[in-house]
C-alpha cells in the first residue's frame, strides 16, 4: 500500500518536471528567437546610420521585422522597425510607401515612458521633412520640423534642435518669402552663439548672404560675408574653399555689384573651375555686359543658354518625378483615408449590432425573469389556497353541526337585540322631542340682552373682513359669539351645547349656520376644505335631530334662533 503510494507520487512529480521542462524550452526558445530579432534590427539600424543605400533586397528583412515587432516588440522596438521600413523605401524612390511607415513609427513611440527613443522619433519627423520638401509641401514640411525640434529639446539634443529650427528656412524658401529666411538665419545665428556653437552660427549665415545680394543689399551682404570667410571653416589656409564652389559665384557678385569687376571675373572663373558652369558663365555674361564687349557677350551669353538648358532639362525632370511623387502619394492618402473609414464604418456597424444584441437580450432576460417570477407566484398562491381547502374540509364533517347551532343562536339574538334596540330608539326619540319642546317655550319667557347682540352682527362683518386678509377669527372672537348666543338666543345654545357628545368643531358650524354663513366661509373661519365642513353638518344633524344628512340642519335649527 505504501509502495503504490509512492510509485504514484514519484510518477506526479515525474510528470510536473516534465511540464516544467516543457515550458522551460518554450521560454528559451521564444527568449533565443527574440534575441536574433532584435539583433537583426540592430544590424539594420547600424547600417541606416552608416549611410547605407538601401535597395529591394532589403524589404524582405525589414518587413519580416516589422511584423514581428508588432506582435511581440516594445514601443522602441515598433518605432526603430517602421522607421527602417521607411528607410528602405525612402532609397528606393518610393516617397508614398517611405512617408507612410514614417507616419506608422512616430504613432509607435510612447512619449510617456522614461525609456522612450526620442533620438529616433526626431529622426523619423527629420525623414518626414525632407520628403514634404521634396513634394514641394511647405506646410507640412514645417509641421515636420517643429515637432521634430520639440522632441529633440525633450530629448535634450541642443544641436538637433537647432539645426531643426535653422531648416525652417526651406519652407519659406519655397513659399519665396524672404524676409521670413532671413529672420530664421539671424534667430537661429542668435541661438547657436548662445549654446556655444560658433562654427554652425557662422555656416548659417551663407542663406542670409545670398538673400542680400538678390537685394542688392550691399552693407549686410559685406557683414555676412566676412563672417562666413573668417568663422564657418570652410577654407584652407590659402582662402580656398574645401569643398563645393557656390560661394566663389556669391563673391563674384558682390564684387561686381561694388565694382570691382576684375576681381569678380577672377572669382566666376573660379565657379567654372568648380564644375558650375550655369553660375560661372552667367557671372563672365554680367561682367562683360557691364564691360560692354560685344564678342564676349555673345560667347557667354551662348555658353550661358546652353548650361541654363542643361541643367533646366535636369531639373524639369526631377520636378516631374517629384510631382508623380507627389501626386501618388496624395492618392495614397486618399486610399489609405477611404479604407480608415471603411474600417470606421466597419467598427462602427459591429458595435451597434453587438449593442443591440445585448439590449435584446436583456430586455428578454428580463421578460423571462419576470414572467417567471409572476409564474412562480401564481403557483404560490395556488398551493396556499390548496392548502387551505384541504384543511376546510378536515375540519368540515367537525364543525358543521356547530357552525348550524351558533347560527341559530346569532339569529335569535339578533331578533332580540333588534327590539330592544327599537324600544331604545324610540324612548331617545321621545326625550328628544320633549326637551326640544322645552326648548321651544324658553323662547318665549327668555330675557334679551341687546347688548350683546352686536357682538353677532359684529363677528359676521369681522369674518368677512378676515376672509379678505386671509386671517381666521381668534379664540376670543369664538368665545364672545358663545357668550352673545348663550345670552340673546339661549334656546339654540343649549340646543347644541347640551348633548357631551357634541365637539367644539360641531358647535361652531350650528352656529354659524343659524347665522346663515356660507359653508365656504366656514371652511375658512374653521380653516379647513368644504369637504369636512359638509362631514361635520351630517355628524351634528344626526347627534341633535337624528338625521344623516347635511341639507336639513339649517331647516332643523331654524326653530331655535328666530
Amino acid at each position: 500500500m505504501v509502495l503504490c503510494s509512492l510509485n504514484r507520487i514519484f510518477a506526479d512529480m515525474k510528470g510536473k518536471w516534465i511540464l516544467l521542462t516543457l515550458v522551460s524550452l518554450a521560454l528559451t526558445a521564444c527568449t533565443a528567437d527574440h534575441e536574433a530579432m532584435r539583433q537583426r534590427l540592430q544590424y539594420v539600424s547600424d547600417c541606416n546610420r552608416a549611410d547605407t543605400v538601401f535597395t529591394e533586397r532589403w524589404l524582405p528583412t525589414v518587413d519580416s521585422l516589422v511584423n514581428y515587432f508588432d506582435r511581440h516588440g516594445s514601443p522602441n522596438e515598433r518605432l526603430m522597425a517602421h522607421y527602417v521600413q521607411g528607410r528602405v523605401h525612402h532609397d528606393m524612390g518610393e516617397t508614398p510607401q517611405a512617408l507612410e511607415c514614417y507616419q506608422k513609427a512616430a504613432e509607435q513611440a510612447d512619449t510617456t515612458r522614461s525609456d522612450c527613443d526620442y533620438y529616433t522619433l526626431t529622426a523619423v519627423y527629420g525623414q518626414m521633412a525632407n520628403l514634404f520638401h521634396a513634394q514641394y509641401l511647405p506646410n507640412e514640411e514645417m509641421q515636420a520640423l517643429k515637432i521634430a525640434e520639440r522632441i529633440a529639446w525633450k530629448d535634450r539634443d541642443t544641436l538637433y534642435a537647432l539645426k531643426a529650427y535653422e531648416l525652417r528656412i526651406r519652407p519659406y524658401h519655397l513659399k519665396e518669402e524672404k524676409d521670413s529666411m532671413l529672420f530664421i538665419v539671424r534667430r537661429a545665428r542668435e541661438k547657436y552663439l548662445i549654446a556655444g556653437y560658433s562654427k554652425e552660427a557662422a555656416q548659417v549665415v551663407y542663406i542670409a548672404l545670398n538673400i542680400c545680394l538678390d537685394m542688392q543689399n550691399v552693407s549686410e551682404a559685406r557683414q555676412w560675408l566676412d563672417i562666413y570667410e573668417q568663422e564657418s571653416g570652410n577654407f584652407n589656409e590659402d582662402g580656398n574653399l574645401i569643398k563645393g564652389g557656390m560661394f566663389y559665384y556669391d563673391k563674384g557678385r558682390y564684387l561686381l555689384q561694388t565694382g570691382q569687376i576684375d576681381s569678380a571675373k577672377f572669382y566666376f572663373e573660379k565657379t567654372l573651375a568648380k564644375g558650375l558652369l550655369e553660375a560661372g558663365y552667367k557671372g563672365l555674361l554680367s561682367v562683360y555686359e557691364q564691360k560692354k564687349k560685344p564678342d564676349s557677350i555673345a560667347k557667354y551669353a551662348k555658353l550661358f543658354a546652353a548650361a541654363n538648358d542643361s541643367n533646366f532639362m535636369h531639373v524639369n525632370q526631377q520636378q516631374v518625378e517629384q510631382v508623380r511623387a507627389n501626386y501618388n502619394y496624395h492618392r495614397q492618402q486618399q486610399i489609405a483615408e477611404k479604407r480608415k473609414q471603411e474600417a470606421k464604418n466597419w467598427m462602427i456597424g459591429v458595435i451597434g449590432t453587438v449593442m443591440a444584441a445585448l439590449l435584446l437580450i436583456a430586455i428578454l432576460l428580463i421578460v423571462f425573469y419576470r414572467f417567471k417570477a409572476k409564474r412562480l407566484q401564481e403557483i404560490s398562491d395556488l398551493m396556499g389556497k390548496k392548502e387551505n381547502l384541504e384543511f376546510l374540509l378536515a375540519e368540515k364533517e367537525a364543525t358543521s353541526e356547530e357552525i348550524r347551532k351558533e347560527i341559530v343562536r346569532l339569529n335569535n339574538k339578533n331578533s332580540s337585540n333588534s327590539k330592544i334596540h327599537k324600544e331604545n330608539v324610540s324612548r331617545l326619540q321621545a326625550q328628544i322631542e320633549t326637551l326640544q319642546q322645552k326648548l321651544l317655550d324658553t323662547i318665549q319667557t327668555a330675557e334679551v340682552d341687546p347688548g350683546y347682540e352686536h357682538l353677532i352682527v359684529d363677528f359676521k362683518n369681522r369674518l368677512q373682513e378676515y376672509h379678505k386678509g386671509d386671517k381666521p377669527p381668534t379664540e376670543s372672537e369664538w368665545a364672545q359669539l358663545k357668550k352673545a348666543f348663550s345670552n340673546n338666543h339661549r334656546s339654540g345654545y343649549l340646543l347644541v351645547t347640551s348633548l357631551q357628545s357634541m365637539t367644539e368643531e360641531q358647535i361652531r358650524i350650528c352656529l354659524m349656520t343659524m347665522l346663515g354663513i356660507s359653508e365656504s366661509m366656514m371652511a375658512f373661519a374653521l380653516d379647513t376644505d368644504n369637504r369636512r365642513v359638509d362631514r361635520v353638518k351630517r355628524q351634528a344633524n344626526k347627534k341633535l335631530f337624528g338625521e344623516d344628512n347635511a341639507r336639513t340642519l339649517k331647516s332643523n335649527l331654524q326653530p331655535y334662533y328666530p
